[in-house]
């Protein structure tokens, strides 16, 4: 697809396009994600949506060029775009990715008590992600505190910690760096001064006596709390595109309401874009701005939140719309199960839970086509409506 799914290239804060991802196992190859076109605007909440197993987190781990073995990018461009420079993803070394993620592109992770090292304070945890990501700026808040300071030990670390500023590679920064005693000149005033950031981070995410709270283990915090203290890290140096993978699974309905305008209020504080990945089309209409509909691999259909609620047009964007339990409605599930992506159905993925399906379906992909201003859609259904209306 040349141009860009329901947006202007220019406000784009990620695109991706034509992405394929392969999962190797014994099994049989795993084609998780099947070339998916998609655009990120600067400032939205693109909510990304499907049953479980519909590529969804795939997709985003492929955004971060950080998809786990045996995946592997075999095909595809992820572009990020950051005060008028493009950095291509899917082209560069490791060792420069690493500095983007954390830093401009962050994430929440689906279940925070796997994402918490339960034998590691809290606090510390956040504070890591700062002593990587904001050193520099550490150093300098600690630097401003030692000058208030007098005695040998502050002049010290104020003389360690100043010459590491100008050079890491300095000959006494290293030495020292070696020294466990002497260690402590340079490492405390630097952690005293994360410590303080993160106690502040904490408060945001609207943590109670968020000091004594940083000593603590995961174990002793609630699922809610171990959800705030992920959130916390993944935004501790002001990322400027968030992905959001799940954050209430498993968490109550009072506790969902909660992380849900918590994350509202976050994303207007910090000035961020914002991913959402849910299952849960009740959250998309909270949280979102645009849809992307996901199944098997596939962006089936793209739109604004309210054109997708009230004007769907792909069979299985309204399953899914008709699945939501409803007043004086009957229940109505889409028939069958998401495919085994090892020996995917030929042509649309969705042609054979699909009442609509034709021979065509059956034999050919559909692309995504632009059939009204910002929506987008891939099935065969629409794309006569889009042909007629380019020949007129």
């Amino acid at each position: 697809m040349e141009e860009g799914v329901g947006s202007k290239e220019n406000v784009n804060i990620m695109e991706v396009r034509d992405l394929y991802v392969r999962f190797y196992t014994y099994e049989g190859v795993v084609k998780a994600v099947d070339g998916v076109d998609l655009d990120v605007l600067k400032g939205e909440t693109l909510g990304i949506v499907g049953e479980t197993g519909s590529g969804k987190s795939v997709t985003t781990y492929a955004m971060m060029n950080m998809v786990p073995p045996p995946g592997r990018i075999t095909r595809g461009r992820v572009v990020y775009r950051r005060d008028g420079k493009e950095f291509v993803l899917t082209e560069m070394p490791e060792s420069e990715i690493r500095k983007l993620r954390g830093s401009d592109i962050s994430r929440i992770f689906q279940e925070p008590k796997a994402a918490l090292n339960p034998v590691y304070k809290v606090g510390d945890q956040v504070a890591e992600a700062i002593l990587i990501h904001r050193l520099d700026e550490m150093k300098e808040r600690a630097l401003k505190e030692l000058e208030r300071g007098k005695g040998l030990f502050s002049s010290l670390s104020r003389s360690i910690i100043g010459r590491s500023l100008r050079s890491e590679g300095d000959p006494l920064v290293r030495l020292v760096k070696r020294i466990p005693l002497v260690r402590r000149l340079y490492w405390n005033p630097i952690k005293r001064e994360a410590r303080k950031e993160v106690v502040k981070l904490l408060g945001l995410m609207g943590i109670p006596d968020p000091e004594r709270v940083y000593d603590m283990y995961p174990h002793e915090l609630s699922g809610g709390m171990q959800q705030r203290i992920v959130i916390a890290t993944a935004l501790s140096c002001n990322p400027q595109l968030l992905i959001a993978d799940e954050p209430t699974t498993n968490l109550d309905v009072t506790v969902e309401a909660q992380i849900l305008e918590l994350m509202k209020d976050l994303k207007k504080r910090f000035g961020m874009t914002l991913i959402y990945i849910t299952h849960d089309m009740g959250v998309i209409a909270e949280m979102s701005n645009r849809v992307a509909v996901m199944y098997a691999g596939n962006v089936v259909e793209v739109g604004d939140v309210y054109t997708i609620f009230k004007k769907p047009l792909h069979p299985y964007t309204k399953g899914l719309l008709e699945a939501i339990p409803m007043p004086g409605r009957p229940l109505k599930d889409i028939p069958g199960t998401v495919p085994n992506l090892i020996n995917p159905p030929s042509g649309c993925r969705f042609h054979p839970r699909c009442e609509h399906a034709m021979e065509k379906c059956k034999r050919e992909k559909p692309k995504l086509v632009e059939v009204e201003p910002g929506h987008w859609v891939a099935c065969f259904l629409h794309h006569d409506e889009v042909m007629e209306v380019s020949e007129e």
